[in-house]
């Protein structure tokens, strides 16, 4: 009888509109077990039929993008990961590490379709695990509409707010202490949105430290409604100007709390966030940059491309503390910078909109290269 699994994977997304150049999709990687943390894996990445992929392939991102050392044709690859080098892209027991691909779309004039295949395997101490093989369906389809995704990594630090109003990382999370659910949200498809609803799931045991006036929340503190009806999102080709106001993605934090009866260490599991474009029914046309709806409108769900990967999931994991004293203060995280202006992080969550050609890679090197909140 093999073995139960220590590991699962899959991806947030496989399917891409014509008339786009990339879209930036996740391999998740997840840790089954509850106490072991592996020490290195690797994933394969190829298609069922090479020649189909001259109109459409996953590629993995390049130079700049730290996924691990990868090695084969951009569209035919494999990447390993060692803790040593990538210890920030090991998931904790019971956590996820979220990898970036390439969706690259060749194909100008007809839809798509094809598969390909991932095969991953891990390394505990000396122990390699069974291969894991999975085949998935990559699409490019004909549709004009947005196509909003989200990802969400686990939340690992503690954090505070410095007098600048910005992020700062304090150490690991302990009970009692606050932490960050950071969000970012892209929109890679062909429509703008003029706004964003968000909704937010805490696991048990983690609350919403000070929730925004934007935000609905349940008696328990656990669940959030957040509707940002002026925030709209171009796609990511109409983002071409940094210094303007148009933006095609951006990026939101709420301040949580862990529960002071935490049993540590322990991953809680059940986080969520789950994005969805809105538009507006008006008269007239209106300008995308605006303050606030006009009286004669109302915000709507928008179309999507594809709703696979406007849902991602997240685990809070909570670290004993040291014996001999607290060590809330003392990790020395140091900094989280956030690209843009760092108003409204001192209300409980923090708005920034990231902007121009590159958000591609921007999402990726902060993934990989930042400490996580």
């Amino acid at each position: 009888m093999d073995p139960e699994p220590k590991f699962t994977f899959d991806l947030n997304s496989t399917t891409a509109p014509l008339g786009i150049e990339k879209k930036r999709i996740f391999l998740r990687f997840t840790n089954l077990t509850t106490d072991e943390t592996p020490t290195a894996w690797q994933f394969n990445v190829r298609p069922t039929d090479p020649d189909s992929w001259q109109k459409a392939s996953v590629e993995w991102p390049g130079a700049g993008t730290d996924i691990g050392e990868c090695d084969g044709e951009p569209d035919h690859f494999y990447c390993y990961l060692a803790d040593q080098q990538y210890p920030e892209l090991m998931p904790a027991p019971g956590g996820t590490v979220e990898i970036p691909l390439n969706i690259r779309v060749r194909e100008k004039n007809e839809p798509y379709e094809g598969t390909f295949v991932v095969t991953a395997h891990a390394y505990w101490d000396d122990e390699r695990s069974p291969d894991i093989e999975k085949t998935f369906t990559l699409k490019i389809v004909d549709d004009s509409e947005a196509d909003l995704s989200v990802i969400a990594p686990d939340v690992k630090q503690s954090v505070r707010v410095d007098a600048g109003g910005r992020l700062e990382a304090t150490g690991p999370l302990n009970p009692g202490e606050t932490g960050a659910v950071r969000y970012q949200i892209v929109n890679q498809g062909r429509k703008p949105v003029s706004g964003v609803k968000v909704t937010l799931g805490l696991p048990k045991g983690v609350t919403f430290t000070q929730p925004p006036e934007e935000c609905a929340t349940d008696d328990d503190g656990r669940s959030a409604v957040c509707t940002y009806d002026t925030l709209a999102l171009v796609p990511v080709g109409a983002d071409t100007d940094p210094k303007d106001d148009i933006h095609s993605a951006v990026e939101l934090v709420n301040l949580v709390t862990v529960s002071t009866a935490t049993k540590a260490p322990v991953t809680l599991q059940g986080g969520t966030v789950q994005v969805e474009g809105l538009i507006e029914e008006i008269d007239a046309k209106s300008d995308l940059v605006r303050t606030k709806l006009p009286v004669n409108a109302v915000a709507v769900p928008a179309a999507d491309v594809d709703a696979s990967d406007n849902q991602d999931g997240f685990s809070v994991v909570v670290a004993a503390r040291r014996s001999g004293g607290d060590d809330g203060g003392s990790g020395g995280g140091g900094n989280l910078p956030i690209t843009g202006s760092q108003t409204g992080l001192i209300t409980g969550i923090g708005l920034v909109m990231l902007a121009g050609g590159g958000i591609m890679l921007l999402l990726a090197r902060r993934r990989n290269r930042l400490p996580h909140a």
